[in-house]
Parts: C-alpha cells; structure tokens; sequence
C-alpha cells in the first residue's frame, strides 16, 4: 500500500561549518521539495533492502521473518516470502538474476528461484543453506555471479558455491561480528568490515586473509567498494563516514568524524552517489568522485538500517524502525521533503507508563488486535487467561507450543523480572528484562486495559 504525502594520501574534511550551511541552505528550499511515499507490506521493522540487477525488483527484509518482492517503478508488492523462524536481516540478487537470497537471525540462508516467484508458482519452496552458528547480517555476490559470500556475528565469513550454494570455505580472522563484504571486480579478492574495527583483505582462491587497509578504533559497521572510482566508504560504529583510496593514490574524504552509529550504506557506480544512513535517521548523500555533499538531512525517526540509490538521481529508498518503505525523490535545487508524521512502533508520546513500556518492549513483535498479522509474535489480544503457544495461526516454537504456562498477571511479571531465557526457555523471543517493579506492574496494567475481552 502506497501513501503519498505532502590513508597516506591527501586528506579532504568536510567541516561541521559547512555542513551546517548546507542544512540551512537546505531548510529554505524546503517549500519547493518534492512529496515522499511510503510503502506497507511488512509487519515490522524494516531491516535490509536489495534492488535487482535489473532495476525491477526490489526486495525488503523484516523483522517479522518476512521478504517482500516489489516490483519498480510502481512499488507494488509482488511476493511475500515466508520460511525464515527469525528476523530477516538481508538480500541479495545474484548479478544474472536468477536468485535471491535472504538471511537472518535464525543463522540460515534461503535461496529463491527468481522464475517461480515471478510465475506465481505457489508456495515456493527455498533452499536452506546453513553452517554460520550465529546471526546473518549480510550476503553479497561476486560479479561474476559465481560466488557468494555471507557476513555472520559468529565471526566468519561463509563462502558458497553458485548455483550449488555448497560451502567453499568459512573465512575467519575477525575478532567479533562480521558486518559486510564485498568482491572485488574480478572476484579474486574479497573485503569485509567487522565489530573489530578492521576491514580486511582476502585472498579467495586460498581463503586466506591478506591485510588490513583500514584499522579504526571502533567497530565498522558498513562498507562499499567501486574500483573504477577508486573508492571504498565505510562507516562507523562510532560515527564517522569516510572513504579512502583503494589504490591507495588517491584523497581519502572525511565526510562525518563522528556521532550516532552508521548503519547503512549505498554506492551507485552509474550516478556516481554515496549515500550514508546512520541510527537517528540522518542521510547524507554525496558525489563519490568529488567528496561534495549534494544532500545531508533528517529523514526518518530512528535508524536507517536499509537504502537504495534509484538510476538518474531520481530517488532514495529508506527502511527502518517502521513496518514501511519509504521514497524521498532527490532534486539538486530543493531539499528533501522528509518522512515525518506518526509512527506505528516505539511510540513515546504515549498516554502513560505501561504504554511507553509497551512502545519499547512490545509493540514490534506484538499487536493488540484480534487479526495479528504479519507480527514477529503473535497477537496479544485477550491474552489474559490465555495458555501460552495457543494463538491460532501463529508458528510458535515447539517449547512454547509444548508448555503449560498461563498468561496471568504473575507470570507476565515474572516474563519481564527473570527473562524469556528463564520463563519460556526455547522460545523466540528475544532476551529482554524490566528491572523497575513500577514499570512491570504499569505494562501489566496497559495489557489489561487494552487486551481485555469484551
């Protein structure tokens, strides 16, 4: 549903002066900005976006253990794919087109045949690639098309076989998560950017680590690498969004030097953008060759952690925090007109305590309503009195669908005082507490005044 509304080379800095002339600059063309779009398909946050070689399809991930396959220029919503038993993280078309995969929290990768998803052959049934022990954060293809290479938080890196998709080889040499890679043109060489603070080379015909171009202090989260530009843009765990020489001749550009956590990054090889999102929805777009801001602005509430560089300068696609896509059209004389209006998840304006606490714990995985769909958890509607694992239609765990436990207000207490880990060992809910009596007691309070049967 689509709603339209109103290194050792010369260094360049961007200094904070400028930046703010160009937010102001910015701000008085805010009049003749162009409307942005959304797009609801998911049941969650957004978390990943991958446009097809192509430039037709364009999938979204989710954190309701969703993939949703859009066609472009309409946005329409194509596919929904289903099979993942956790969050899924990230996507990826294979260069010819003729896969997607996606991966996610549950440490597996699934591989979808293009031709059936577009034939609309029902319920189709993807490969399931496993072997990385923790969760999959993103995949990358060579260009060649013969290669895959997935990043995990177990500290590896997971090299495939393409179209077999059988294991080559697990990288390991990162000392913490394994955030993304990227091949190099001719597919010899990889690079990856870790929890470690390092960006490492590797040699793929002896999966053996080579170097480390890039040692930074703290955790680097993204990366992106065009040779013919000779360019490769990282960005921070603290912040900063650069770009360095990968021949090492060229400038190295300091677009940001520090702040909120980057957490995503797109480069078009064809407009020549870089494009930086970071986790309070800042975006800064860029002119890759030059190091010029073209655009730096707040686009969503909370973290951009999917984006997209359309063809012709003609847009940015933005996922986040929200169950929805959005479009920001870009135009060098006016300023983008930016997502703003209401959220439907992490509320803070909220009526009361227990709805805040509901905001923040909740209200991602859990609806209120009768329906519940498309919901990393099931519904809580009437969910007092309720034994727990019995919501019709939801694919609970076998522990949850197993367990005898009651949904009462001392058993949610106890939910939030010990942990899932301990109340619901073996379920999918992620390991969270309340440690505040006060705002246990105000959820419970909020659940029984807003799940109660009529």
């Amino acid at each position: 549903m689509c709603q339209l509304l109103c290194a050792d080379t010369e260094s360049i800095r961007v200094r904070p002066w400028l930046t703010a002339v160009l937010l102001m600059c910015g701000s008085l063309f805010a009049t003749s900005a162009t409307a942005f779009e959304q797009y609801t398909a998911h049941g969650g946050p957004v978390k990943g976006l991958a446009l097809s070689p192509d430039g037709r399809w364009l999938v979204s991930t989710s954190f309701d253990y969703t993939a949703v396959l859009w066609s472009v220029p309409d946005f329409s919503e194509r596919r929904t794919l289903v099979g993942h038993e956790a969050a899924v993280n990230a996507a990826a078309f294979s260069p010819d087109g003729r896969y997607l995969v996606t991966a996610g929290d549950d440490r597996t990768l699934r591989i979808w045949k293009m031709d059936q998803l577009l034939d609309e052959t029902p319920a189709p049934v993807a490969k399931v690639v496993t072997g990385h022990s923790a969760k999959v954060v993103h995949l990358t293809f060579s260009a060649d098309g013969q290669r895959l290479v997935s990043s995990s938080w177990d500290h590896t890196l997971g090299l495939w076989s393409v179209p077999a998709f059988e294991k080559l080889a697990f990288l390991s040499g990162h000392d913490g998560p394994v955030n993304a890679a990227q091949f190099t043109k001719d597919g010899l060489s990889l690079y990856s950017a870790g929890g470690d603070g390092h960006i490492r080379l590797w040699d793929i015909r002896e999966a053996r680590y080579l170097q480390s171009p890039v040692e930074n202090g703290w955790g680097i989260n993204v990366l992106a690498i065009d040779e013919d530009l000779d360019l490769l843009a990282y960005g921070t765990a603290n912040g900063g969004m650069r770009s360095v020489s990968v021949s090492g001749k060229g400038p190295s550009v300091d677009y940001v030097a520090d702040g909120p956590p980057v957490v995503s990054l797109a480069l078009d090889p064809e407009t020549e953008l870089i494009s930086f999102g970071n986790s309070e929805g800042r975006v800064l777009i860029a002119d890759a060759r030059v190091g010029e801001i073209e655009h730096d602005f707040r686009a969503v509430e909370g973290p951009v952690w999917g984006m997209v560089l359309m063809p012709q300068r003609d847009s940015v696609l933005l996922a986040g925090l929200d169950d929805f896509v959005t479009r920001i059209p870009l135009n060098r004389s006016a300023s983008p007109a930016v997502a703003g209006g209401e959220r439907r998840f992490h509320r803070l304006d909220e009526r009361d305590n227990g709805a805040r606490q509901f905001a923040r714990k909740c209200s991602v995985c859990h609806s209120l309503e009768a329906d519940g769909k498309r919901r990393a958890g099931p519904s809580l509607y009437r969910i007092f009195g309720r034994r727990a694992g019995t919501f019709s239609g939801y694919p609970y765990s076998s522990a949850l669908a197993r367990t005898e436990l009651v949904w009462n207000e001392a058993t949610i207490d106890a939910l939030f005082k010990d942990g899932p880990d301990v109340v619901t060992p073996g379920s999918k809910m992620p390991l969270q507490r309340i440690p505040k009596a006060k705002d246990r007691h105000d959820l419970i309070d909020f659940l029984k005044s807003t799940t109660k049967q009529e």
